[in-house]
């Protein structure tokens, strides 16, 4: 049965990833007034994408067509260590802590870079050149986050972090986990390419970021790139809502049952998670791209006090 469930979670997340991301577009068309497209036009997408072969630059070498299957496997692998549908570890979550976790998103996003500058494309570069330098700033802030949550729960194992946190709804309002969870969810908002970040509906190239390093993908291998930024997104937003805001609901991991009402209990955290994404995008502007780094190093600032807040209430 734990190896049944571990099969769930991971297929859930390569299911679902894709109407997250379709509901999130259309709640931002309506909150537009306008109509908006389907929630499954996602899936309409990747089918299409799937069924066509790609157009390669003569200059791409092997790392460009290599990138997005890795970048896959990276993401699932996160899906695999991370509490999304259920409360109890799973077999191969033994694999790695949120740290390890972490580090492995940042390989999917490092092997991306290295992809978009395999072809010699100034907008790839370009894309890869800025990506690398929001990651530099993110990684240590997202570091320190993890810190803020492990302090609490004297463990950086996701799912006793979950435990932890759940058993104790009085930690969810001291300032140390108060601060890490803005913090983690500004963060959330610059590694999946969100306002003030970045505006993921613009079609304007040379203020792309995390899009202009993949325009020169098409076809299938496409069609992976855009789905592993949808798993990322979910993994993202499954960690911030099981983690930090709402760490119960979860199944018990002892019966498939349990595991289809985490996916249900799963699917309406992220409806919350998603319509706060959604107001954030029609509510501000994007940043100017130098004032990227006093957004990060704001979310930096309040995980690092959050980690001296912990000391000072426990004196």
């Amino acid at each position: 049965m734990p190896y049944l469930l571990q099969a769930l979670q991971s297929l859930a997340v390569l299911g679902l990833c894709t109407l997250y991301a379709g509901a999130q577009t259309r709640a931002s068309a309506v909150l537009q007034s306008k109509r908006g497209p389907s929630v499954l036009q996602p899936y309409r997408d990747l089918a299409k994408w799937l069924g066509k072969s790609g157009v390669v630059s003569d200059q791409a070498g092997w790392v460009f067509h290599f990138a997005p299957y890795l970048a896959m496997a990276c993401y699932l692998t996160v899906s695999t260590i991370v509490p999304v549908i259920t409360d109890q570890p799973l077999p191969m979550a033994f694999l790695g802590d949120l740290l390890g976790g972490a580090l492995v998103l940042a390989l999917a996003s490092f092997v991306m870079s290295l992809a978009a500058l395999d072809t010699g494309s100034p907008l790839g570069g370009l894309g890869a050149s800025r990506t690398t330098w929001i990651g530099s700033l993110a990684e240590p802030a997202l570091i320190l986050v993890f810190f803020t949550v492990g302090v609490l729960s004297a463990s950086d194992n996701p799912y006793l972090m979950n435990h932890a946190i759940a058993a104790s709804p009085a930690a969810m309002v001291l300032p140390t986990h108060l601060l890490g969870a803005v913090a983690f969810f500004m963060l959330l908002l610059a590694e999946t390419g969100h306002i003030p970040i970045e505006n993921p509906a613009g079609t304007i190239e040379i203020s792309m970021i995390e899009e202009s390093r993949v325009l020169e993908y098409s076809g299938r291998e496409y069609a992976l790139v855009k789905w592993g930024g949808w798993m990322k997104l979910f993994l993202l937003s499954a960690v911030f809502m099981n983690v930090f805001v709402l760490p119960w609901g979860l199944g018990n991991g002892t019966s498939l049952e349990q595991g289809l009402l985490g996916v249900l209990a799963v699917l309406g955290k992220l409806a919350v998670c998603g319509l706060a994404i959604v107001l954030i995008d029609a509510s501000f502007a994007k940043l100017r791209f130098f004032r990227i780094a006093e957004y990060l190093g704001g979310a930096f600032l309040l995980a690092l006090i959050g980690i001296i807040t912990s000391y000072v209430v426990a004196k």
